[in-house]
């Protein structure tokens, strides 16, 4: 094994809303059972790619932490730190305290035997690779039309009344199908940490409300069009991905571990774009969920997922393929659907003033859609280190004046 991709979602948090047309939310905290399932997370992982027999990472460092064969990136967006200390739980567990001792030259020893300190690169709201859907129009449009749409409508006709009587639980919460992931979530979370609602509604009646959610952001977050907007929270982490593939598949190149904590969004982008069946594409994983690629030295990957943080990593179909699928292969179609830079986002999207577009199209010498393609310089950034000097200069020049 040359090394692996993991995608996670947060831990267990406390409660959250986001807006079921823009998707803007608020801030929460990761719970102490939040810690525990990304520790556990990466307990798991090291038991299976660092110290077990079976599916050893080859050449790769056991005990401690080396920078060179480790990427970690972490959604600083949306849910914000709870992602972040998610991804420093799972760190903790894939690479435990390790103690190291030197001698000073007056003869003292010094020790450390506490947490090991692993670099993660927080992604914030303004770079789209991990939250492709802010301000993105087209797919706001899309979202809105299938609000209106008779399909919606009928739905929102069986699934507003059961909400309707659960409003001695939910209060003053709109007891539509449009709010549905934020009733089910308050609901959950409520579930999970609060004795009185958890007397108060049943586990069918849970169901029914995680039915309801799943229903709405498959709808909002996959398509069954790997090209269609709606898939957008997959597109633009593909780039990062196939780069993080290419990397560890490089023999020469020293990456052995890449990591990216995000929500739970891009799972369902990313299974749908993956063909990997309506199971996958039509539910919203459980906390803590992982997923793996393995890349193999005979350039061959394997995808593997755990819902949650019970049982065992189980192999998925991707492209078809449930074992041995040839990077080449996944490169190929991938290139097909992966919004590159941040100009294809600007024009996939239709977006003209937000995200860094008005200043781009500005430096290409258009207007509105319709962006020049800028190549980036280092690997998959969406913008080259020159034009994102240029654009900040550009920022900071306008706040002067204004």
């Amino acid at each position: 094994l040359a090394g692996i991709v993991i995608l996670t979602r947060h831990g267990d948090r406390q409660g959250f809303y986001q807006s079921p047309t823009t998707y803007s939310a608020s801030q929460t905290n990761l719970t102490v059972l939040g810690y525990l399932q990304e520790y556990q997370n990466g307990q798991d992982l090291r038991s299976t790619y660092l110290t077990g027999t079976q599916k050893p990472i080859s050449g790769i460092a056991v005990d401690t932490a080396q920078d060179a064969q480790m990427s970690v990136e972490a959604d600083g967006a949306g849910e914000g730190e709870v992602i972040i200390d998610s991804a420093n739980a799972l760190l903790q567990g894939l690479y435990p305290p390790f103690n190291d001792t030197i001698t000073l030259a007056n003869s003292t020893a010094v020790s450390w035997d506490r947490a090991q300190l692993i670099r993660v690169n927080t992604i914030e709201e303004d770079e789209i690779s991990l939250e492709g859907w802010t301000d993105c129009n087209t797919w706001t449009t899309r979202l809105n039309d299938w609000y209106n749409s008779s399909e919606f409508v009928a739905q929102s006709k069986i699934a507003n009344p059961f909400f309707a009587s659960l409003k001695n639980v939910l209060g003053n919460r709109p007891a539509t199908l449009t709010n549905a992931w934020n009733l089910f979530d308050f609901l959950n979370v409520n579930y999970i940490h609060n004795a009185t609602i958890m007397n108060e509604i049943t586990p069918d009646q849970l169901a029914q409300a995680r039915y309801w959610a799943n229903y709405h952001e498959s709808g909002s977050f996959a398509d069954s069009n790997p090209s269609n907007i709606g898939n957008v929270a997959g597109q633009t982490m593909l780039p990062g991905l196939m780069s993080d593939i290419q990397q560890i598949a490089n023999a020469s190149n020293p990456l052995k571990i890449a990591y990216t904590a995000i929500s739970y969004k891009p799972f369902l982008s990313l299974f749908s774009i993956w063909q990997s069946g309506e199971a996958l594409s039509s539910n919203i994983v459980e906390y803590a969920s992982a997923l793996v690629i393995e890349v193999h030295t005979d350039n061959t990957l394997n995808f593997v997922f755990r819902n949650g943080t019970q049982g065992d990593f189980e192999p998925f179909s991707v492209l078809g393929s449930s074992q041995n699928l040839p990077i080449s292969t996944f490169m190929t179609e991938m290139e097909k659907y992966q919004l590159l830079t941040l100009a294809s986002w600007c024009d996939a999207c239709s977006t003209t003033e937000e995200r860094g577009c008005s200043t781009l199209a500005a430096l290409n010498g258009t207007g509105g859609a319709g962006y020049a393609s800028i190549d980036s310089t280092m690997g998959y950034h969406r913008v080259s280190p020159v034009v994102a000097g240029v654009i900040g200069a550009m920022v900071t020049l306008a706040v002067v004046v204004i």
